[in-house]
């Protein structure tokens, strides 16, 4: 007989309370457990359950199925997620040919050649580990700030693509105030226009907020459902099973190439000569505007061959990628030696090195204390900086990693192939390039990557094609090739607004301003260079060749030219 909280003398017998009628500050016994609810019910509790029709499924366990030795906290190891395909099935089965969990009507009907079948309550302590869940929570709060992320920056897009479209309206209106007769039938065409484009983007935009709230949605019902399910490894193991598919499903998501988004109006001052002529004002474009650079052209100041072998390297020095720090030192990426070596040049020796666990190919800043090198074994391992370097989190890739470049939380990945990578710094994948917008293929034997004086382009070198420029979100921009540059490697700026770029076959460095693309000088360092770098605040480039256990650096002296300067330089050849 049920009683009133603690005037029953005789609750300390009772093994197990109804949790119902806890809640009313009843004591009864329970006498069953339902899986779902994971609640405990007497047995007047238990018939109000089977009551409603949408609870009849519920997997209810006896007494003696819970309660051994009277230990309350021992609760039955089931799943609580039922099959959205069969409602009435719990996901009680694992396929680990397609690592999937599935109810036993899915195994009779999808499953019934898989070899590997697997009952979730009887073999979960093989199945499922601990630090599986504590992984899946941490890719669930990145997956989730990178797409929160990605929906604040969509919705500043659209913030600043509405006052760019406001912009385009003034600058059409403001020119077809100077215009008379004609001028009504021009302005509503260019409107048009620009509307066009602009509604174009925001419907865009607003497709791809709206996507990303709902996985935003999915990922915080998903970190829900496993914070819910602690204690409950079978849960546990469904709910990390079915996270990590939504974490794939929102990873994909941020792949996608990201909108275009600028809008821009540029009068056309032949109107008025051809007024009667014309359908618009002018060209709607969604073009960025340019950076005009300075143009810098190098001349020798001095040279150093610096010997960077180590006594304990079993092989002679391979050096493919190069980087300066902050602080005018150098990062060199030995190939054969499976070593990231940190050169002081204003000493020439080398104070550090790092063993890798494969090949390194190309090293860059990421902050002032990190770098990142890319490995031959498809891997992005990041370094601590200082007195000592010391190797921190890995980004393992499902592709070759070959250039290396960051900008703003950006990696900019090539493969050596036909392919380059825009990841941010967890390891989502932004966007995959390999195609311009016609369809055509821009890339064929991707090399080193750098990034642009001005921070709003990508420099490509590519073996076959040349030097190729892209814009940050991945876009094609042009391709700048010489008879003097043959199969470009190695690819740098002197954020200056030059671009230094070495041809492997043509063994010299071509120096191009890049603002017109036009070649201002070549330097002819040493056969075969594999990788350039500039240091701006010494005024240093140092070169790296194909098996060479020297690294040259030269001290630079510069001067400004003029646009009019700039066209008698095209053929200067600085031989060093």
């Amino acid at each position: 007989m049920a009683t009133k909280g603690g005037d029953n003398a005789s609750d300390g017998i009772i093994d197990t309370k109804c949790s119902v009628c806890a809640g009313k500050n009843l004591t009864r016994e329970a006498e069953k457990y339902c899986v779902e609810c994971q609640d405990y019910y007497c047995i007047p509790c238990t018939d109000m359950h089977k009551a409603f029709p949408s609870m009849r499924a519920h997997k209810l366990l006896d007494k003696a199925d819970f309660s051994t030795h009277g230990l309350q906290s021992s609760l039955p190891c089931f799943p609580t997620e039922r099959c959205q395909i069969h409602k009435a099935k719990l996901l009680d089965m694992f396929c680990k040919n397609h690592d999937e969990v599935v109810c036993a009507t899915c195994v009779a009907i999808n499953h019934r050649t898989c070899q590997d079948i697997h009952s979730i309550p009887d073999e979960v302590d093989n199945l499922y580990k601990q630090s599986a869940s504590d992984q899946t929570k941490k890719q669930l709060l990145a997956a989730k700030k990178a797409l929160d992320d990605i929906k604040k920056t969509k919705q500043q897009i659209l913030s600043e693509l509405k006052k760019q479209k406001q912009r385009a309206t003034d600058s059409i209106i403001n020119y077809r105030k100077e215009l008379e007769a004609e001028l009504k039938r021009l302005e509503s065409e260019s409107l048009k226009e620009v509307d066009a484009q602009y509604k174009n983007m925001e419907r865009n935009l607003l497709y791809e907020i709206k996507e990303a709230e709902k996985f935003i949605g999915d990922l915080e019902q998903s970190a829900a459902k496993l914070q819910k399910s602690n204690g409950n490894k079978a849960q546990e193991f469904v709910c990390v099973k079915t996270a990590q598919r939504n974490i794939l499903t929102a990873k994909s998501s941020t792949s996608k190439k990201q909108t275009e988004v600028n809008v821009f109006f540029s009068a056309d001052m032949k109107i008025k000569n051809n007024i009667k002529q014309l359908k618009t004002l002018g060209e709607v474009s969604t073009a960025e505007a340019t950076y005009k650079p300075r143009t810098t052209v190098y001349t020798v100041k001095q040279q150093r061959n610096i010997n960077v072998q180590l006594k304990e390297d079993e092989r002679k020095c391979d050096i493919h990628g190069s980087c300066f720090t902050e602080d005018g030192s150098l990062l060199l990426a030995d190939w054969y030696n499976n070593k990231l070596k940190h050169l002081d040049v204003s000493t020439d020796t080398i104070t550090d090195h790092l063993d890798l666990d494969a090949r390194p190919i190309a090293v860059c800043l990421t902050s002032k204390q990190e770098a990142a090198v890319s490995l031959n074994n498809n891997t992005i391992q990041f370094v601590s900086l200082g007195d000592k370097m010391a190797t921190k989190r890995k980004l393992k890739m499902d592709h070759n990693c070959f250039g290396l470049a960051s900008n703003d939380g950006k990696f900019f990945i090539s493969d050596s192939d036909k392919t380059v990578y825009i990841y941010d710094v967890s390891g989502i994948m932004l966007n995959k390039i390999t195609i311009d917008k016609s369809g055509n293929p821009i890339f064929s034997n991707t090399r080193h990557i750098s990034v642009s004086t001005n921070r709003d382009r990508v420099y490509v070198a590519d073996n076959d094609k040349g030097l190729i420029t892209l814009d940050m979100q991945g876009n094609y921009l042009s391709t700048f090739t010489d008879p003097d540059l043959v199969q470009p490697q190695g690819v740098c700026t002197d954020k200056r607004g030059n671009i230094l770029v070495c041809g492997w076959r043509s063994s010299n460095i071509v120096q191009i301003s890049e603002d017109s693309k036009t070649k201002l000088g070549i330097f002819k360092p040493e056969e075969n260079p594999l990788s350039v770098c500039f240091d701006p605040h010494q005024n240093k480039l140092a070169v790296t060749h194909v098996c060479s256990n020297t690294v040259k650096v030269f001290e630079l002296k510069s001067d400004t030219f003029t646009a009019v300067d700039i066209t008698t330089l095209n053929d200067l050849v600085l031989n060093f």
